[in-house]
This record gives structure tokens, sequence and C-alpha cells, in this order.
């Protein structure tokens, strides 16, 4: 993450603009995630069906009911890993200014007294599992602790909402992430940061513990996933599904 001084950009619209930024996704990176299961998508691998939603996530019944949008997320998971052919990096206006002010929320942080020796991290593998993993904005020191770092700079009160109104809890829009880049991390906590919209000179954070038992429901359902993906060369993508979450109960019992 590069750092740039706030007088480098120019504000168009609300929005800071800088062309031909370096702070944009790289291909190297697009790569290395493609035909993985990763951080910011690991919230719909872990969607559920209605039988199950309010369930607890300690339950059997939970882990084997895949929804419609796991279903989707394999399927475009498992079609960049057999043809070798990613999605087109799509952006729009928001994603792009968080992209560039993240390194400028960064620079706040410091500044603030917030955090120290903050440190990039690339794209990391979950621990003993190459077909999915997550990237961090970064980790660093947090009253003394080192801690993982996800920012998110919003463009509206709406968006703050989603992130702050309540605690963050597994239905959350960004607890699935959290967790994920925890596990790929290998630390305990994570320093959640919310920016208020158009600016990163004011912010919320709140700190996010890791849980072991949604971190290994995570790797169960990337498992059967591989499982099913495996299996598509036989059966068709449904019925491939289904027998990968029947081995995997008759494996398990």
């Amino acid at each position: 993450m590069e750092f740039k001084e706030i007088q480098e950009f120019e504000m168009q619209g609300g929005f800071l603009i800088k062309d031909n930024s370096s702070l944009q996704r790289t291909n190297e990176w697009l790569e290395q995630r493609k035909g993985r299961f990763t951080g910011s998508k690991i919230k719909d691998l872990m969607g559920c069906g209605r039988s199950t939603a309010q369930k607890p996530w300690g339950s059997i019944e939970k882990i084997y009911d895949f929804g419609a949008t796991c279903e989707r997320y394999i399927y475009k998971v498992g079609k960049e890993r057999t043809t070798g052919v990613r999605d087109m990096d799509v952006s729009s206006q928001q994603m792009e200014y968080g992209k560039l002010n993240e390194p400028l929320l960064v620079q706040q942080l410091l500044k603030n007294g917030i955090i120290s020796n903050f440190e990039e991290v690339p794209f990391l593998e979950f621990p003993n599992y190459s077909n999915g993993g997550a990237s961090a904005d970064g980790k660093a020191i947090f009253k003394g602790e080192l801690v993982g770092l996800e920012l998110k700079c919003t463009t509206s009160w709406d968006g703050h909402y989603n992130r702050m109104y309540e605690p963050v809890h597994d239905k959350h829009d960004d607890f699935w992430q959290f967790q994920s880049e925890m596990l790929a991390l290998g630390v305990d906590k994570l320093l959640y940061v919310v920016a208020y919209p158009g600016t990163v000179e004011k912010y919320d954070y709140n700190i996010v513990n890791a849980s072991p038992l949604h971190q290994k429901l995570i790797l169960e359902r990337c498992k059967i996933a591989d499982a099913a993906i495996e299996l598509w060369d036989e059966y068709s993508y449904k019925e491939a599904l289904k027998i990968a979450i029947a081995n995997y109960k008759s494996e398990n019992q």
C-alpha cells in the first residue's frame, strides 16, 4: 500500500481522484485470487437456505445447508479454477474511492497514534489449505498487540450504518471477511476502522476477536466445495454438490 500525500489528489464530486494511481489492484493480485475462495466473498460461501437461517453455526444441519448464494459462488470459483478464465475486474466509483483513500486513512491512524508499526500484507493462503485465502489491509500494533487491520472508507451514512450500527456478529456484513483475514494472518484480533463519508480525518473503530469455530467452518465449507468441483466432469453442478456434502457427512460422523 503506497502512501500519497493528500495534496496529490483532487476532489471531484466529493471523491478523491488520481489518474493512473498505483493503488489500483494489480493483475498479479487478481491472478493469485483466481479459482480460490477469498476473504471478501467468504460471506457468500457461508450462505445458507431458509431452513437453517435462524439456527446457530454450532448446529450440524447448518454447515451442510448450502444456499443459492453459496452455490453461485462455488460455480464462479470452480469455473475460474477449471477454465483458467477469471471474472472481469469491474470497479464502481465507491470502490475506487475506497482504494484511493485507504492509504490516507492509514496515515491518519498513524498520525493520531491509534496504530504503530503498520505493515501491508499480500494475499495470504489459509493455513494448510491452498485453495483459499484473504487479503487484509495490513497488520499493525494496537495498544501493544499485533492485530490485523481492515479499513472501510464509506461514501454514505448508509454504508457506515451497515458496518457500525451493531456489534460485529455472524450476520454482520463483514463478519466472515474478518474471520478469514485473521485466519490467513494468524492473529487473534482485528482492528476494524470505518471512516466517515468523504473524509479520512474522522472515523470509528472496533476490535473484532477471532472465532475458532467460525474459522473451522470456513475451511470445512471450502473443502466440501472443492470436492464438488472435482466431480463436475461426472455429474451436474447441483448433483456434484449433493454428493460432496453426503460424502463429507459420512466421513465426519
